[in-house]
């Protein structure tokens, strides 16, 4: 939403979850038991990828198995918490 309302200037920094577009139609798929045009259709009414990827300061790959999305995750809240105690300019 952040992109799509073009808000990004309003927080710090942009984390964006991120898979490729056949993996979040397949997943589409299997959550709604839709078509393949259904799916997309669900894609298309979002901000593009290359859009919230070009927006993002932090990507986490979200086509792996959950133990990769977790250390991901692990790597990205350290980095937060570092960042929060940063003074503010």
């Amino acid at each position: 939403m952040l992109v799509e309302k073009n808000l990004g200037s309003h927080v710090n920094r942009v984390l964006v979850v991120d898979c490729e577009e056949q993996l979040q139609i397949q997943r589409l798929r299997a959550r709604d038991g839709g078509t393949i045009a259904q799916a997309q259709a669900i894609l298309d009414a979002q901000a593009l990828r290359s859009a919230r990827l070009k927006a993002a300061d932090d990507v986490i790959r979200n086509d792996a198995d959950m133990s990769a999305i977790r250390d991901q995750v692990a790597t990205l809240h350290k980095r937060y918490l570092e960042l929060a105690q940063q003074p503010r300019a």
